[in-house]
């Protein structure tokens, strides 16, 4: 009887322990955010932090910087449980939270952003909350389309693409979605990819399919299909090739089905337990700044690049592969003389 008693007095003093921790947590937290929006409130705080936003970007511009960079946006609905909101307010601060860093990387010189922005499992959630989805999307496919069109705005010059099984959305949003990409098509500068809805087995499933449902002219037909041509026939063409940089927020490692072709070789993959509303420029910068830090070394490596070689030759010297091509060498000799000495 004793032993019980003390059982349920430890279970419910662990109980009392975990939730006294989960309040202080939420409390350094709340109080976290309202210095923040206070800070936000005062204008020289905002020039302050547009300043060095600036400065920043024109430091990591110089780089390396990766070609293709995508999005698993994770962590909306925990974002807004912690804050006790709807789950809708979690969705408007993510694709708040997407356009701002679409925009941080075009400053930084990135050609192409992709998103995770609907998987085709998401239909299995509530009806609600996939109404609230393509609603928000839709009223987020206008706000870019009024953004990339207008020259004051960061985002002018993107081109939106939206990819993905287009069937299994309404005839309404296909209309909307067809009239925002003609308005952009003229955008050269940085391309915007939003998977909606999508997953990467049935990118991979279509590419094939339409390859046997639309074979090509008969001169051709005999011809191998190739990575390259099956590739460049994926939702994302040009850039289906490879995604340099994978980043996926909320703490959850692993890819549910996206980017399964693309990241390969060097492609660089970084998951952070950061809910996809939170994360924000400095998390963005920190991740772009380490992955053109190793880029750097590995790029030098390739050209066997020494401290050595600076040292002795100078800075302005010029850094060359120590190995020679055999037919970059000299022809050889027509006649060689070998004198040598007895013993």
């Amino acid at each position: 009887m004793f032993k019980a008693v003390l059982e349920v007095q430890i279970k419910w003093l662990f109980m009392l322990v975990k939730e006294i921790k989960h309040l202080v947590f939420r409390t350094i937290h709340n109080v976290k955010q309202h210095l923040t929006n206070f800070l936000f409130s005062l204008p020289i705080f905002v020039w302050f932090h547009k300043k060095t936003q600036l400065l920043l970007i024109k430091i990591l511009s110089v780089a390396q910087v990766p070609e293709h960079v995508s999005f698993i946006m994770d962590g909306n609905r925990r974002y807004a449980k912690s804050r006790n909101l709807p789950l809708n307010k979690g969705h408007e601060a993510g694709g708040v939270t997407l356009l701002t860093l679409a925009y941080i990387c075009k400053k930084i010189g990135v050609k192409c952003v992709s998103a995770y922005a609907f998987s085709i499992e998401n239909f299995n959630r509530s009806k609600e909350e996939v109404d609230t989805l393509m609603e928000l999307f839709s009223a987020k496919l206008d706000e870019f389309a009024k953004r990339a069109i207008d020259y004051r705005d960061p985002l002018y010059g993107s081109r939106l693409k939206v990819v993905g099984d287009h069937s299994l959305i309404s005839k309404e949003l296909r209309d909307k979605i067809y009239k925002v990409e003609q308005l952009t098509t003229d955008g050269s500068d940085f391309t915007f990819y939003v998977c909606f809805p999508y997953t990467a087995r049935n990118d991979i499933y279509h590419t094939m399919y339409n390859f046997i449902a639309n074979p090509e002219p008969e001169k051709e037909k005999s011809e191998e299909l190739t990575i390259e041509k099956f590739t460049s026939q994926m939702y994302l063409r040009e850039f289906s090739n490879k995604c340099d940089l994978l980043i996926r927020t909320s703490g959850h490692n692993r890819f549910s089905d996206y980017m399964l072709w693309q990241t390969h070789e060097n492609g660089t993959i970084e998951f952070c337990n950061t809910f996809w509303p939170d994360f924000g420029f400095m998390g963005m910068y920190m991740i772009i700044l380490k992955w053109s830090f190793f880029k750097t070394i590995q790029k030098f490596n390739e050209m066997n690049f020494s401290l050595k070689t600076i040292w002795y030759e100078g800075p302005n010297s010029k850094i060359q592969n120590r190995y020679t091509k055999l037919e970059e060498l000299p022809e050889p000799p027509v006649h060689v003389s070998v004198l040598g000495e007895r013993e």
